[in-house]
């Protein structure tokens, strides 16, 4: 959290923590908060149940007696080794061994220290090694690196701006709205929206001249850019949540919102569908599996399918748990599966899907490159003050698809913030994404926002049109749809 929250006292002393404190803290209901005065007035509020909660996960995964807290030598000493092992620069060193008397002190939780080193380049085996005390190899494969031509660019050519869309998805809604009720045409812009079949076609079209933009995981963009491709940037964001349910037809499967009952006791000895790897659902399912210590003499097994169809084989019987995106999750329960755990009420602000392009396309028209970001700046705001005409948009884009369901599954993204309220990215949003595509190997290094993210063009839209549900006084109409007609790249 980069800014105070705000709380107030009730009767008899009652105060609610805000529940981006909450999350920040990994604070749930029953846990033990101390609160010291301190001398300047001020009050601090220290969770005292993080040793507590260690120790349970160490009980659990050894299946005996309370496990001992490292002691602070062993873990400082454990730090000393890594470096030698791996050959760190005293920078990182010294920036680790803070981490760790940070942690220690109780300032950081096992899932912010984990974050942490995993920006700071650490793998997962050496963070492991820190809290088990082993001493196993650091073998971390690099990532490959091609050299990619520049592409040529014409800001002007025949008009038209291409987005190159991974598939066709709610959760890229924005972009559609832009594009049906003219927001796009405001700005004087023809947009033509194509489906590429996925994130890494949709990135290699803007790779190679035939889109100017691509809609995706950032990750792709991640990749790029170590792969050579040393303007790729991401320019905006189209869904800033980890839009992910797990979803059951059997009744006796309990629904939990605690991240560590999920992983350690739900799934534990089932069959769950994901996506493949590395994306979203599978990758979340290892990471959580990391940070609370689950036994792996318990893992689950996991089916992977293609994207979109992850409901079937629980429908089927041939599963018992699955991880879905709206709407697929929204059909899913519509058909009889219940909703047993939400990841986005574990992970907050989540960068899911971006709007992504590079430098040379900016730099050949900044104007209309403006332009395009302006215009899905208006269409995040409309959903949000037109939450019906969001909806609308969806059941045009799905024609397919039941409207109620696709009613249900808009209103969800809207009220959860899956669809951001703004188009520039959200600081906290990118280093969750990183930070998960760092641990899975996804990408070979963590970068920094200021070096993939370009906001200016966003940041400029939004304080030149602040906030227009002060100004709109009625929905637009919809003059197109994507969905229609949509080709799809050769």
């Amino acid at each position: 959290m980069d800014r105070p929250e705000t709380a107030h006292i009730r009767s008899n002393g009652q105060l609610t923590l805000p529940i981006q404190v909450r999350r920040a803290s990994e604070l749930q209901e029953g846990d033990v908060v101390e609160v010291v005065p301190q001398s300047d007035g001020t009050i601090l509020l220290r969770p005292i149940a993080v040793l507590d909660r260690q120790q349970a996960d160490q009980m659990f995964r050894r299946g005996h007696g309370p496990a001992a807290e490292p002691a602070e030598d062993d873990m400082r000493d454990r730090v000393r080794g890594l470096l030698r092992r791996r050959q760190l620069p005293v920078t990182t060193g010294r920036k680790l061994d803070g981490l760790v008397e940070r942690y220690q002190r109780g300032d950081l939780t096992r899932k912010a220290f984990i974050a942490e080193a995993i920006m700071l380049g650490l793998p997962a085996v050496s963070i492991a090694s820190l809290f088990a005390g082993t001493d196993q190899a650091d073998v971390e494969p690099s990532a490959p690196r091609a050299q990619y031509a520049e592409p040529a660019v014409d800001g002007t050519r025949d008009g038209v701006v291409r987005i190159a869309e991974a598939f066709h998805s709610l959760l890229y809604l924005p972009l559609y709205i832009a594009h049906d009720v003219g927001f796009f045409e405001d700005e004087g812009l023809t947009v033509e929206i194509t489906k590429a079949g996925g994130g890494t076609e949709a990135w290699s079209a803007v790779e190679s001249g035939l889109a100017d933009y691509s809609v995706h995981d950032p990750v792709f963009t991640m990749r790029a850019h170590e792969q050579g491709v040393g303007d790729a940037v991401v320019v905006g964001t189209l869904c800033n949540g980890q839009a992910i349910l797990a979803l059951a037809r059997d009744e006796s499967v309990q629904a939990t919102e605690d991240p560590r009952t999920f992983i350690t006791e739900t799934i534990n000895g089932r069959t769950v569908c994901t996506q493949p790897q590395p994306d979203s659902q599978w990758s979340l399912l290892r990471f959580l599996r990391f940070l609370y210590e689950a036994d792996p003499a318990q893992a689950p097994r996991v089916l992977q399918v293609p994207i979109g169809t992850e409901p079937e084989p629980v429908l089927a019987g041939k599963a018992d748990l699955c991880l879905a995106f709206p709407p697929q999750a929204d059909i899913a329960v519509s058909a009889g599966l219940q909703e047993i755990f939400d990841f986005s009420r574990f992970f907050g602000p989540y960068l899911l899907s971006a709007l992504a392009t590079r430098r040379a396309v900016i730099q050949a028209d900044p104007e209309r490159h403006g332009a395009v970001v302006t215009a899905l700046e208006k269409a995040c705001q409309y959903a949000h003050a037109f939450p019906d005409e969001a909806v609308h948009v969806a059941q045009r884009e799905f024609p397919d698809l039941d409207a109620e369901v696709i009613d249900r599954a808009t209103r969800r993204c809207l009220q959860r913030n899956f669809l951001p309220r703004h188009t520039a990215v959200d600081g906290e949003a990118w280093q969750e994404n990183g930070v998960l595509n760092k641990f899975v190997g996804t990408i070979g290094e963590y970068r920094a926002m200021t070096e993939l993210v370009d906001n200016e063009a966003a940041l400029r839209a939004y304080r030149l049109l602040g906030n227009l549900q002060m100004v709109w006084r009625e929905p637009r109409s919809i003059t197109r749809v994507t969905a229609v007609g949509a080709s799809r790249l050769p």
